[in-house]
């Protein structure tokens, strides 16, 4: 029997035509004849399939090894930024389709219909992260799939132990390999940096960074201490004239700048640069009244029909929608915060750009983002090096601009401190501090008599709730019927509109508030002039914070404009009103292509999406943040070279989260940051203002003789041009010597700077709670983050 086999199937060249029907036979019929063969012989079957089979897998195992396996060129940047979890599901699926076929079979069930709906894995993703786990058995050069998930489980908190877990079950590395990825990651981000400094124009940023030091057991050369440092970041200049997300170097001359002539900068200036103009005037109106339209339709329920009826806020200058890339710099052991500091980090920085004089020269001007502590330094060097003829020496290349992020929480500090109250008062007067204690909110610090600054998040979130309640009750007044509700809910968008003016100019203006100062004596209402000057100044305060969102940078100017202004005011911020004044008649002086990339590249959009803007500053705290978080040595030496190594690649860590979060579907950093709703607080103010008639001018309102009164920042900061100092120091030297009488009293006699030292609360280092506010940061996972740091920093030399 065997022979006639032999026989059959034997090739036969002479005989094609035989040969040509036995295989149509089997080809027809060879599905029964190996059932006959199995219900005969299933031994002699399953031998040989198993036999087949296994060199089917072997040969697709070494195709998903050479697959896997990258070439020793390949950076560890390119294997995270081109890691795509269903893309190489398919590749595997195409080629291992045997070992894909078993896989499907193994996880099935015998019965079709009882199948379990992939609800809840996806099969794809298991098998291939199978094949991937095999395929680092036969080799552990084919490990990117390993490499991936080991620096996400690095990144996402996860602990030694963990790590190794996971890598004895091929899933990931082993602890002391993703070490090794870290730190050549660190040597790429390094290179990465140097490359785009070499091809395009950048801006930097750079931040002081302090730390505390603790230690277990005090001696006198191992004390608890404050480390400062810098950290920096590389931005690439966005070009607004073509809207690409990078500039050809040399594009900005440094014959666009002006020269410095002076060690204080001073601009020719008149009456009218100190004041916004008119047109500036009539477009900050008509931006407010939008703020306010925009503020009622999201927070009053009953008008929500009207909100896909308001048009965006009137466009004053805004930034084209562009993505941002953002490079960091090695941290350093240095302290900006005084001259010589500041000094030795300019330099620093351009040695680790690997910048020389001619460099800087090629590359042009460079934008020099920070708080108002660096651009008050880097000001004092440029000035005092004015006369240097080396570029670097000179810090020609660098144009100061300061940060917005500073600056708005100083504006929210303004509002607050302004409109505080007098604490434990029993008098109603509808300010800060009432609504703190209405809506039962944590105690906080401020008012102008506090020593210490007020913390920008509870201040930030109370203005918020606290403007809504104010503009509920101000509809409720003049919206004409007895019942607002009814009326919100029947108001056409003409109604709307018509209501929303009057209460603008009846409690949101400064002539509003004129208007009822006015009034004698005996029948002016405190409590209302306070309302109305709060409502003013409040919503000024909240259209800084959706122009930033929206990138709409001649917005944000404008609130400047009046804020240069209001901080003139005696005890607020002059060192702020100062930086606007300088800031905004120092852009006057630039060439009209260094204004627009100077104000276009102002804010940046890490993301690409509309209303996803936010200041440059803001990023550097951000990094500040996470480098004060994933450091937590113990030895300073080894610390900063720590530090400087995992600062240049905290983001490229992130990003790995972020893919391997997208592509096992995770939610991102799982519960993000989100706003609480805020209504019943809302309605809970309106409810107290109504109560106490606030926003109504009340003539016999009870004890009104003992309500606090506000000032007038704006009224108070304009008289400021009309001291004997006004803006000295920004002013040419005119100085006429003479001769003084023996014993004259010159106490005070050149004294112009008296109002400008009466500065309080103006340095505020930012929290955690005030940088979790951007739901763009992942903070949710800070404490499983703590853990890993100490063990990274440990075990990292």
């Amino acid at each position: 029997m065997h022979k006639v086999f032999e026989l059959l199937f034997a090739a036969r060249p002479e005989d094609p035509k035989t040969t040509a029907m036995v295989t149509k036979a089997l080809r027809t019929h060879g599905s029964e004849l190996l059932d006959k063969w199995v219900e005969r012989a299933p031994e002699s079957v399953d031998a040989f399939l198993s036999k087949r089979l296994a060199d089917l897998v072997q040969c697709e195992g070494q195709a998903i090894q050479n697959y896997l396996t990258r070439e020793s060129k390949t950076q560890v940047t390119h294997l995270l930024s081109s890691f795509d979890m269903q893309g190489l599901g398919v590749k595997l699926k195409e080629i291992a389709p045997t070992l894909w076929e078993v896989l499907t079979a193994a996880s099935s069930t015998r019965r079709p219909s009882t199948e379990v709906p992939e609800t809840r894995r996806d099969r794809s993703l298991v098998f291939t992260t199978v094949c991937a786990m095999m395929s680092i058995l036969r080799s552990q050069k084919a490990n990117n799939f390993q490499a991936v998930i080991a620096l996400f489980l690095l990144g996402s908190g996860a602990s030694k132990r963990e790590i190794e877990v996971f890598a004895h079950a091929g899933i990931s590395l082993s602890y002391k390999s993703v070490m090794n990825y870290l730190d050549t990651l660190s040597r790429e981000g390094v290179v990465q940096f140097q490359a785009v400094w070499r091809v395009c124009m950048c801006s930097l940023v750079w931040d002081n960074l302090n730390i505390a030091f603790r230690v277990e057991s005090q001696r006198l050369d191992n004390k608890n201490h404050f480390d400062n440092g810098t950290t920096a970041t590389l931005i690439p200049i966005y070009n607004p004239f073509t809207n690409e997300s990078r500039t050809p170097r040399g594009s900005l001359p440094f014959s666009m700048k002006p020269e410095r002539t002076y060690t204080v900068p001073n601009y020719p200036w008149t009456a009218a640069d100190t004041l916004p103009s008119p047109s500036d005037a009539e477009n900050t109106e008509q931006c407010l009244i939008w703020q306010l339209k925009s503020i009622a339709l999201e927070y009053i329920p009953e008008l929500a029909h009207l909100k896909p009826l308001l048009e965006s806020c009137p466009e004053i200058d805004q930034i084209q929608l562009h993505k941002t890339e953002q490079f960091p710099l090695s941290a350093m052991h240095e302290d900006e915060s005084t001259l010589e500091g500041t000094i030795t980090v300019i330099n620093k920085l351009f040695e680790q750009l690997k910048a020389s004089s001619a460099d800087l020269e090629d590359h042009g001007l460079v934008f020099a983002n920070g708080d108002l502590l660096t651009d008050n330094l880097v000001n004092t060097v440029e000035g005092a090096r004015r006369n240097s003829t080396d570029p670097l020496e000179s810090m020609q290349p660098l144009v100061r601009r300061l940060g917005i992020f500073h600056a708005k929480m100083a504006g929210n500090r303004l509002v607050v401190n302004e409109h505080w109250g007098k604490p434990n008062a029993t008098i109603p007067g509808g300010l800060c501090w009432e609504h703190t204690q209405l809506l039962q909110r944590k105690p906080i610090s401020a008012g102008r008599k506090s020593k210490k600054a007020a913390p920008w998040k509870p201040c930030h979130e109370l203005l918020q709730i606290s403007s809504a309640g104010h503009v509920r009750d101000a509809f409720r007044i003049h919206c004409g019927e007895a019942s607002f509700p009814e009326w919100a809910a029947k108001a056409s968008f003409g109604d709307f509109v018509a209501v929303a003016g009057k209460v603008y100019s009846s409690l949101y203006t400064t002539a509003a508030y004129d208007d009822a100062c006015a009034r004698n004596e005996a029948t002016r209402d405190a409590a209302f002039e306070n309302s109305v000057l709060y409502n003013r100044d409040s919503l000024l305060y909240l259209l800084l914070v959706s122009s930033i969102k929206a990138g709409d940078i001649g917005r944000v100017i404008l609130v400047f404009r009046i804020w240069a202004v209001m901080m003139r005011s005696p005890k607020t911020m002059p060192k702020y009103a100062d930086a606007f004044f300088e800031t905004l008649n120092r852009i006057k002086t630039y060439d009209p292509v260094l204004q627009k990339f100077f104000l276009h590249n102002w804010l940046v959009n890490i993301t690409g999406i509309i209303n996803r803007f936010k200041e440059v500053d803001l990023l550097q705290e951000h990094q500040n943040f996470w480098a004060k978080i994933v450091y937590n040595a113990k030895g300073v030496n080894r610390s900063w070279s720590w530090l400087g190594r995992i600062t240049v690649c905290i983001f490229a860590l992130r990003d790995a989260m972020k893919t391997v979060h997208a592509t096992f579907k995770i939610p991102d950093y799982g519960t993000k940051h989100t706003v609480p709703d805020m209504q019943n607080e809302i309605l809970r103010v309106a409810e107290a203002l109504q109560k106490d008639r606030i926003q109504e001018l009340w003539s016999d309102r009870p004890w009104k003789d003992q309500v606090v009164r506000v000032r007038d920042l704006f009224e108070e900061g304009a008289n400021y041009v009309n001291t004997r100092g006004a803006f000295s120091r920004y002013t040419a030297p005119t100085t006429v010597y003479s001769l003084v009488p023996p014993g004259s009293n010159m106490e005070g006699a050149n004294d112009t700077t008296a109002l400008d030292e009466e500065n309080t609360q103006e340095d505020y280092e930012v929290s955690q709670e005030d940088l979790a506010m951007d739901d763009e940061e992942p903070y949710e996972m800070i404490d499983s983050l703590v853990g890993t740091a100490a063990e990274m920093v440990d075990d990292m030399d």
